[in-house]
């Protein structure tokens, strides 16, 4: 993977999650109204393109007119965005820095264990919740870690750990300048 690879593959990451936030935040649930069809198709790959995978989409058209389920569809679509977001801006950066070498000056950022740690809260099991704690981490007796305003401790374990659409955005924005800027 080039430099300019990965800042292809972290600006692709960052359009999927702005293009979710857009249709989630200027969609209007009246739209929703004129979606006649119940049912999505999708194709399948060569050579099985005569494959046709139909699913009944009613229920997320009822959920979207439905002012308290589309609340709540939304929300979750979102929070799914934010893990992707999370997890697959760390991704891309932890890959090309172990192909390129580079991996002592991802893991030096001030933000890289913040980061680490919540890819793995979004990633693992039940997404949302800090299972443990990194090993590394408590034999190296680091019991908390902090990015801006947000810390992260060895007491959450268990809890969930919540960000906000603004805290992934400048997370995400730290990582690009980073991958930017720092990398080679």
């Amino acid at each position: 993977m080039t430099k300019q690879e990965l800042l292809g593959a972290m600006n692709a990451i960052l359009n999927n999650y702005l293009l979710g936030m857009l249709m989630t935040r200027v969609t209007r649930a009246e739209n929703w109204t004129s979606q006649k069809e119940e049912i999505a198709s999708f194709q399948g790959p060569p050579p099985l393109e005569k494959d046709i995978l139909t699913v009944n989409v009613k229920h997320i058209i009822q959920g979207m007119l439905n002012p308290s389920s589309n609340r709540i569809l939304v929300i979750e679509f979102e929070n799914v965005l934010k893990r992707a977001l999370v997890s697959e801006g760390h991704e891309a950066i932890l890959n090309y820095c172990e192909q390129s070498n580079q991996f002592p000056k991802y893991k030096a950022t001030p933000w890289f264990q913040f980061a680490r740690i919540i890819r793995n809260v979004v990633s693992h099991k039940t997404g949302g919740i800090l299972q443990q704690w990194p090993g590394d981490l408590t034999k190296a007796g680091v019991t908390s870690v902090t990015w801006r305003h947000k810390t992260i401790d060895i007491g959450m374990v268990g809890k969930e750990v919540t960000a906000t659409h603004y805290d992934v955005l400048k997370l995400y924005s730290d990582q690009l300048v980073f991958a930017e800027k720092e990398l080679v």
